[in-house]
């Protein structure tokens, strides 16, 4: 399973993606919003500062202008960059033209088995399930296993990256699934670190330490 940095803000990426696991970050127009800066000035500091791979999405919505658009934005860095293309007739024609090409690209804004059978037929090298919002449409999200299933069974490259998660529960539930990888917000990965019960642990941990009289230990101190 291999874990994504849903964001925008750089400097909160960065303490986060030194923690030296992360396969990369993932961008779409929403996110470089949030940030009020320019952004392609955000996805050339990204390429700059991180490693791995870089999604970014496609903003323009006529055929011709998103394969233009999207072969500049290959240009940044082809080894590293992913486009990303919303489901739609015109992303799927464009993926196929992104094929020709060489050009990976991740389907995104997926919500059915049906879409990803597309997708997957189409070419795509990821498609991008939405959980959080799967769950606001009451679906279950059991179809994402669903998902995975077509793409294996119908011995598909294409990779499923969950993402929209706003819950540890959606979360757990994709861990459990054998799909490709997850792409979560700073704040959700925060999460990890503030269970209250490891947090006690912790504490408890500490407070017992110091309290044992004679502790001489290995030395940790310059």
């Amino acid at each position: 399973m291999r874990l994504f940095i849903d964001d925008g803000n750089v400097e909160a990426i960065s303490e986060l993606f030194d923690l030296g696991f992360f396969s990369g970050i993932s961008t779409n127009p929403s996110i470089l919003k949030r940030t009020g800066r320019r952004p392609l000035e955000i996805i050339q500091e990204m390429l700059k500062r991180f490693s791995g791979s870089l999604f970014v999405q496609c903003a323009s919505r006529n055929y011709d202008e998103v394969i233009r658009e999207g072969k500049e934005l290959f240009k940044l860095d082809p080894k590293r960059i992913i486009l990303k293309i919303p489901f739609s007739r015109t992303g799927i024609r464009v993926l196929r033209e992104f094929k020709q090409l060489n050009i990976p690209a991740l389907i995104t804004g997926v919500f059915s088995v049906p879409q990803v059978l597309m997708s997957a037929e189409a070419g795509a090298d990821y498609v991008a399930p939405y959980a959080n919002r799967i769950e606001n449409l009451g679906i279950d999200l059991s179809v994402v296993e669903s998902m995975q299933k077509v793409i294996t069974n119908g011995d598909y490259e294409t990779k499923l990256i969950a993402a929209s998660f706003k819950t540890l529960t959606q979360i757990s539930k994709m861990a459990e699934l054998p799909i490709y990888g997850m792409s979560l917000p700073v704040t959700m990965y925060g999460e990890f670190f503030a269970h209250s019960g490891t947090l006690k642990a912790i504490d408890n941990f500490d407070a017992d330490w110091d309290s044992i009289k004679d502790r001489e230990w290995v030395p940790v101190k310059s």
